[in-house]
């Protein structure tokens, strides 16, 4: 090991201490996946990559995002609890994951999504490839075809491309399909860097599988016919396998009363539709894996797999949204091929619920199905044992601390404080630390906290708090508010203390009355 060399920091007060065997750090973020999308946590989709990482890694059971695309972008970025308004504030209040992944001698890559105001390559990331909203047609993310004809799209959004901002982005290549541009464009930049001493930080913001539903040919063709059994039989599918896996308890964890349409109840061509949607998720996901898998084997060749940590883990829970912004510039003909440039499909809110078996609800909910995601963390060199699950809650703002943990580094005192902990207790299957302040949620219509294994929930009403004890009711099916007032009142007070803290010196923008 090289002796530490330590630089003193002066306007930010970090230590960063340098080390022969730090890891590399590849954080894989995709949108819109449910619980139990992934064949590792139930799913029938292949994903064999993803299952590869987790028989030899670790998978967590009890993960939580902010159950939104913007505000989890914000938290993973700053380590910080985001609350709606208050994901933009949030940036100036602290360094990003690639300032502290910069100041510690990393070389800092990003390739995705944004979906915010700040430009990566002016906080902390060398190269950035993507585009700044939040979602794009997958082969065509600009405002028109390249030869000229009206689209469904919903916004030109900027875009840096080759290290140069646009104001969009037409691409050029007529089989570009913009999950396989991600990871290109990150291949490139570990062919690039290979021979460099650094350590690398890459951030890989994945928008698949948020609609539209966009996926090639040959993935979409593999599923046909998978899902023409309906909504309730897959769910029910995927709930005997997750118990099977011994994913969950069906004793604390029975499958959540159901809030889906009944299948019978829909016409033959609404069965083919909606079977169709599906088919297509599936492809998404099933698209991803093989991207990933090829960032898995571009590091095995470079000799950096075994020292690699990868964390990987989703924005929020399975999308309930049918989004018609794209059809105010095109009129379906219904003719459009599903899943290709002319399609602008979603799943809705009955094939999320059976996303995020066995879950409650969906996205923008801060029940179990909206925020709870599957994570993945392999490193070889750093976790001990394989096929290991962690089950404390925990939630993205510890990755931040984590990686700041794995680096060396000391966040520096006059900068907004982090809320998250360390992870890498988990890695050698300790406790993480005691928080300073709770796990809490806020977005829209879903509010809520955890203490221990105590969650209050609500969504959508102002005082109506749904109370649970998820070491007996992992799925929130017996709500105990009404038979324990007390204790419903001290979560109602750790939620107060919770939001306080979370947007305590913050900016936000004032809401006016209508």
């Amino acid at each position: 090991m090289k002796k530490c060399i330590v630089f003193s920091l002066l306007f930010l007060s970090f230590l960063t201490v340098f080390a022969d065997n730090k890891p590399n750090v590849v954080v894989i973020l995709v949108d819109d996946m449910g619980y139990s999308d992934i064949g590792c946590y139930g799913g029938e989709i292949e994903t064999p990559n993803l299952n590869a990482l987790a028989a030899k890694g670790l998978r967590y059971s009890s993960m939580y995002n902010t159950s939104k695309c913007t505000t989890t972008r914000s938290s993973l970025l700053m380590g910080r609890y985001v609350i709606g308004p208050s994901y933009a504030a949030n940036y100036s209040h602290g360094l990003t994951i690639g300032e502290v992944a910069k100041r510690a001698g990393y070389r800092t890559l990003w390739s995705g999504k944004n979906h915010s105001s700040i430009r990566p390559p002016e906080r902390g990331f060398d190269r950035f490839y993507g585009f700044q909203g939040g979602a794009c047609n997958f082969w065509n993310p600009g405002p028109s075809l390249k030869g000229g004809g009206k689209f469904p799209h919903i916004k030109a959004y900027e875009w840096m491309v080759d290290d140069k901002w646009l104001k969009t982005y037409i691409p050029e290549d007529p089989n570009y399909f913009m999950t396989d541009a991600i990871t290109d464009n990150a291949l490139a930049w570990l062919n690039e860097y290979e021979k460099e001493e650094k350590p690398f930080f890459l951030y890989l913001a994945y928008n698949a599988p948020h609609w539209p539903l966009h996926a090639p040919d040959k993935d979409i063709e593999k599923y046909k016919g998978k899902y023409d059994a309906g909504y309730q039989e897959i769910r029910k599918t995927r709930y005997k396998r997750m118990i099977d896996l011994g994913i969950i308890d069906p004793k604390v964890a029975p499958l959540f009363p159901e809030e889906i349409d009944p299948w019978d109840s829909l016409s033959d061509s609404e069965k083919k539709l909606e079977a169709e949607r599906m088919e297509v998720h599936a492809a998404m996901v099933d698209n991803l894996d093989q991207n990933i898998g090829r960032v898995i084997k571009k590091l095995k060749e470079q000799g950096e797999f075994e020292n690699t940590l990868i964390l990987f883990l989703a924005d929020n829970g399975a999308s309930h949204e049918r989004d018609k912004r794209a059809f105010k510039n095109y009129t379906p003909t219904g003719k459009e091929k599903m899943g290709g440039v002319m399609s602008y499909e979603c799943i809705g809110k009955n094939w999320a619920r059976v996303s995020n078996t066995p879950f409650a609800k969906h996205k923008v909910s801060s029940h179990e199905g909206g925020v709870c995601t599957p994570m993945i963390a392999h490193w070889p060199k750093g976790i001990e044992g394989q096929n290991k699950w962690f089950h404390e809650p925990a939630h993205l703002v510890d990755i931040l601390p984590t990686v700041g943990d794995l680096l060396g580094v000391e966040y520096p005192q006059e900068a907004k404080a982090i809320e998250g902990v360390s992870l890498k207790p988990s890695f050698s299957g300790k406790s993480l630390s005691l928080r300073n302040v709770p796990i809490g949620f806020n977005f829209a219509k879903g509010k809520g906290v955890r203490v221990g294994s105590w969650k209050l929930v609500n969504f959508g009403k102002k005082d109506n708090w749904e109370l649970y004890n998820l070491a007996k009711d992992r799925t929130e099916t017996k709500n105990l508010a009404k038979l324990m007032p007390e204790k419903l009142e001290d979560m109602k007070k750790a939620y107060a203390f919770w939001l306080a803290k979370t947007t305590e010196g913050l900016n936000l923008p004032i809401r006016k009355k209508k």
